[in-house]
């Protein structure tokens, strides 16, 4: 497994993380990994060279981060770089206030068993939070930093729009970035972070499952992903057999996509979730080889010619 630089943090990553929003039971994922399944697929990220765990308090209904604190106990902690997030709770409701930072990043901190987090992302913050003009949530994370609670901050945000927000208006170095082969809209942005020496971490890499190569035009589905319409999952599908037709013969659609996305200087990691150690060695294998600078160009045409005037919802 190759690591990149986090920006200019002195953080490496590998350049596939674990994205662990399945990692654990939960009301919306009841199928997710009970925790001695966490554990080894953690474990199975951890020895095939993945040093990126990404989580939040609200990840798995509370469980992941103390899933991920229960597969590192014995584990050299300086091995291993912890992201989580700030504003969503266990229970599923929300604090934005800033004087509750310090509280949820040392809770977040104790669940994990550590003395302290590497990142600690704002969870997709409200604008007025977003806005360091605004608020004092930067300050607070800039305080963390000093006293080696953590060691950057940022935000996890979703659009060309925020990450430029985020970065006029603080010293974030770590940006957690949507952005796909069916999703590029945040493409230019990402190359203005790796300017201001911002690390970035690409969510959703995925597109929700669609860039894994496993739905089509027939598929159905239940709980978050039953917010597509039939036409959604149409277009869809689609958008996929397109995005197909233009990889070489022999690279899966899940390799093609998470290929493309690495062919960018600007993007630290991807944080494929994986609800099994085969997944996750899928989307590990996807790192061994780089994707034709030809085929990286007609990707970024396919986008700008079909979506970029209509990008998707997520």
């Amino acid at each position: 497994m190759k690591t990149r630089p986090f920006g200019t943090t002195g953080i490496r990553v590998s350049e596939i993380g674990l994205g662990s929003w399945q990692l654990g039971k939960s009301a919306s994922w009841p199928e997710g990994p009970d925790r001695d399944e966490a554990v080894r697929l953690v474990h199975s990220a951890l020895d095939a060279g993945v040093t990126l765990l990404d989580t939040a308090p609200g990840y798995a209904d509370g469980h992941s981060e103390l899933n991920i604190g229960a597969a590192l106990r014995g584990k050299r902690r300086d091995d291993v770089v912890i992201c989580t997030k700030f504003g969503h709770l266990t229970d599923g409701t929300s604090d934005w206030a800033a004087s509750s930072i310090e509280s949820a990043v040392l809770r977040s901190a104790e669940r994990m068993g550590t003395d302290y987090i590497d990142i600690v992302a704002l969870h997709n913050p409200p604008e007025e939070v977003m806005d360091g003009n605004q608020s004092e949530h930067y300050d607070v994370l800039e305080g963390l930093k000093a006293r080696g609670l953590i060691r950057a901050y940022g935000a996890s945000i979703d659009s060309s729009a925020d990450v430029d927000l985020v970065l006029q208006t603080s010293q974030s170095q770590a940006l957690e970035v949507r952005m796909s082969a069916l999703y590029q809209e945040t493409w230019p942005a990402i190359e203005r972070a790796k300017a201001r020496g911002a690390g970035t971490i690409i969510k959703v890499p995925l597109e929700s499952g669609w860039l894994s190569g496993r739905y089509a035009a027939d598929s159905t589905f239940a709980g978050v992903r039953s917010r597509w319409s039939r036409d959604d999952i149409a277009l869809r599908a689609e958008l996929v057999e397109q995005f197909r037709s233009l990889l070489p013969v022999g690279v899966s659609v899940a390799h093609g996509a998470l290929r493309f996305l690495l062919a960018h200087d600007g993007v630290s990691s991807l944080i494929p979730g994986a609800r099994s150690v085969e997944l996750l060695e899928n989307s590990i294998a996807a790192a061994a080889e780089p994707l034709p600078a030809a085929t990286v160009t007609a990707i970024r045409d396919f986008y700008a010619h079909r979506l970029e005037g209509a990008p998707l919802t997520w």
